[in-house]
């Protein structure tokens, strides 16, 4: 380790400056030695300002063999970390109460900063800790690893995740406290969340069957299209996901399919649409059959059973709908014919 290298280039004026500055330059630590040769200094000077440095919280020392390793502490300065925009921020004393609270905070919780300071995590209006997560927290007061944790919050209703950080904290003074800081990570965790809940689809659903089906969402987009529909429709599923065209399947103009009336609850205009053709097969998922005919269909009109059902996440909350197509023209073609006749004609051909 090269001394030059360790000299600042406009090195403070006071010793402990000197010193503080140093070490911020080698996280991992140096010895008095290296202190003295990179200072200048004889080995008790540098050691009486060490002494100083240390019992006021700035420095830290872990015993290597025989020698001491001096190193910054982690402290983080109050008055610095509430400027930080970007995260909400809070400061605990040794007792765990909030002493400090940044404007973003404030915000989010919605109370007034004096109704907030004084008080533990678990006592806000909207707790972030219980009781028990907060014993986990005396730990961290005379130093610790920094303690990460994901908080779930129901605020109005809404679900909110937050990233937090516990940092044990020496004040000015020399005094224990905690510093949190949070980041709000609703979206990309509920974003993490819709892409399993989708894939859980695919796999589950999609995967399952040959039957050519789709899958809409609450604003009745397409977001799934199968193969097994491709050829039977010739409609390629790039040409229709983010849409709402599932009409064309059946119809020549836009007009609700099974799964549209499905996702809006219209069970009463399902049973007036397919009067007498429809029967509901589930309760539970709100599943409805339904056998009709589609004149508009190839050359000849063909017949469809379709089937809908509701989809709803692992939380109940209603995700879409799929609907299930089957031609069963052949079938009833051979239900029309009379005695086996060839020479009967087909309704609606």
């Amino acid at each position: 380790m090269s001394d030059n290298s360790l000299v600042h280039e406009n090195p403070p004026d006071d010793e402990e400056s000197r010193i503080k500055a140093l070490l911020r330059q080698q996280p991992l630590g140096m010895n008095i030695k290296e202190l003295s040769a990179a200072l200048g200094m004889s080995r008790n000077s540098v050691a009486k300002y060490l002494d100083v440095l240390t019992a006021s919280g700035h420095l830290e020392v872990r015993q290597i063999g025989n020698a001491k390793l001096y190193y910054l502490s982690r402290r983080v300065p109050a008055a610095h970390i509430l400027n930080l925009s970007h995260e909400m921020i809070l400061i605990l004393d040794e007792n765990l109460k909030i002493v400090r609270a940044n404007d973003s905070f404030i915000g989010f919780i919605g109370t007034p900063r004096d109704q907030v300071l004084g008080l533990r995590l678990s006592g806000l209006a909207l707790p972030l800790l219980s009781d028990n997560e907060e014993v986990e927290l005396i730990a961290l007061i005379r130093g610790g690893p920094t303690w990460k944790k994901e908080i779930r919050l129901l605020k109005q209703n809404k679900e909110i995740y937050l990233a937090a950080r516990f940092i044990p904290t020496i004040f000015e003074g020399g005094s224990f406290g905690i510093a949190v800081m949070l980041d709000d990570i609703s979206e990309k965790v509920l974003a993490e969340s819709a892409v399993k809940e989708n894939e859980w689809i695919f796999h589950t659903i999609f995967r399952g069957s040959q039957i050519p089906k789709f899958f809409i969402n609450t604003n009745h987009k397409i977001v799934m299209w199968d193969r097994a529909l491709e050829i039977m429709t010739k409609i390629k599923s790039e040409d229709v996901l983010g849409t709402n065209q599932q009409w064309r399947i059946f119809y020549t103009e836009e007009r609700p399919c099974l799964a549209d009336l499905l996702v809006d609850m219209k069970y009463d205009q399902i049973e007036q649409e397919y009067q007498g053709k429809c029967r509901k097969m589930s309760p539970v998922d709100n599943t409805y059959e339904v056998t009709e005919f589609f004149p508009a269909l190839g050359s000849d009109g063909k017949w469809l059973r379709l089937t809908a059902s509701t989809v709803r996440d692992s939380q109940g909350n209603l995700m879409g709908a799929m609907e299930t197509i089957e031609d069963i023209t052949t079938q009833k073609k051979k239900e029309f014919r009379v005695d086996g006749d060839p020479d009967t004609q087909f309704p609606y051909s």
